[in-house]
């Protein structure tokens, strides 16, 4: 199976392989569809192209929340399903530290790995590791978080300026163009966060009865999510209207901080939400509006797919968008944002808070227990 196929498979099969309702949009990304360039970039790997099994080093930012873990246990399971091909896949885990990734990349490479998959710490401080890696003929795929360059194959991802971008105008249509947002971010200096907050930011700026409040940060974390969140409350109380999460891990801590305020459900801000239960159990519970638009850990799987590709000399596009479901609760579509499905149909009712409904894992997968016999 080519990459390709591999990527719109595992972007069709993430919801229904979790849960057991109807699925959604089942189509290409509609990233692609509506892309408004008249040629996609596609880059010739032929010079890459070698005879396996291959052996591919994977340069992991941290396994620092629950996303990361079934985005790395994603690779590993589709490198046990590609074992005719692959001879070793070597995983590093740098603990979101840039120097320690730095060293990880330089100790990989001199393992003659064949090609190197990288979801990058920082954007910046990654970069000039990663173009020396390339300079010396050995491919890069990136997932999830790419560098600053284009010093690199391919990067896989689903759109976070799509999801940027959406969230900020659903944010503006729920409030008729006036009201107070608080911006809570993801990691400082990754690409996800900085690349779905600066399209969020343009979407803004032409409502001017919009007042983004504040930007803070929440690494992704539920508990720092609560406790900045706090923070905020305590400055802006009720004059925060919504919040515009950049992923779900750190919603649930939104708005438990609200809760334990003491708001009443009906007047919690509207918030977003990423690929995680907590936040689409606690929206259903208290009546928040909420939107939903996935980023699927499964696309770590996608990327292995896709180095295999680059490996044999196929064709792949410059940057690899697998699709995303959206969700909305239920009389909170806008004008333009509507639902693949409902929040209520998307939702584990009876799962785990930190379940990342998206992950493709199946339905008996736990990642406090998952092992798989890959390659290594």
């Amino acid at each position: 199976m080519s990459a390709r196929t591999l990527a719109l498979g595992v972007a069709f099969a993430t919801l229904a392989s979790s849960t057991a309702f109807a699925q959604g949009y089942e189509g290409v990304p509609r990233t692609y569809l509506w892309n408004p360039d008249v040629e996609v970039c596609f880059k010739d790997t032929a010079e890459f192209a070698k005879e396996g099994p291959y052996t591919i080093g994977f340069s992991n930012a941290g396994l620092g929340d629950s996303w990361r873990v079934v985005m790395q246990h994603s690779v590993m399971r589709a490198a046990a399903e590609n074992s005719d091909q692959i001879e070793r896949l070597i995983i590093t885990d740098a603990g979101h530290d840039d120097a320690k990734q730095v060293a990880d990349i330089q100790d990989l490479v001199s393992q003659e790995i064949d090609l190197l998959l990288v979801s990058a710490n920082t954007q910046q401080a990654l970069d000039p590791a990663i173009s020396r890696v390339m300079r010396r003929g050995i491919p890069v795929v990136m997932v999830d978080r790419r560098i600053a360059s284009d010093n690199f194959v391919t990067f896989v991802t689903a759109s976070d300026a799509m999801m940027g971008r959406m969230f900020a105008q659903w944010i503006v249509e729920k409030l008729d163009g006036e009201g107070n947002v608080i911006m809570l971010a993801g990691q400082a200096g990754s690409s996800p966060s900085e690349n779905r907050e600066g399209p969020a930011r343009q979407v803004f700026a032409q409502y001017p009865g919009i007042n983004v409040l504040e930007t803070v940060y929440s690494d992704w974390s539920p508990v720092k999510g609560k406790q900045v969140m706090q923070a905020m409350i305590a400055k802006y109380g009720e004059d925060i209207d919504a919040v515009w999460s950049a992923h779900g891990l750190q919603t649930p801590g939104s708005i438990e901080a609200f809760l334990e305020a003491g708001y009443a459900s009906d007047d919690i801000p509207i918030h977003t939400n990423s690929d995680v239960n907590g936040g689409l159990q606690l929206a259903l519970e208290h009546g928040i509006p909420m939107l939903e638009v996935g980023y699927p850990p499964a696309m770590g799987g996608v990327s292995l797919g896709v180095a295999l590709d680059v490996l044999q000399g196929n064709p792949v596009p410059c940057i690899y968008e697998i699709n995303a479901q959206i969700a909305v609760t239920e009389g909170d579509e806008t004008a333009s944002v509507k639902a693949d499905l409902w929040v209520r149909d998307m939702v584990v009712a009876d799962g785990a808070a930190d379940l990342l409904i998206t992950g493709g894992m199946g339905p008996d997968y736990d990642p406090t227990t998952y092992s798989v016999d890959y390659p290594n």
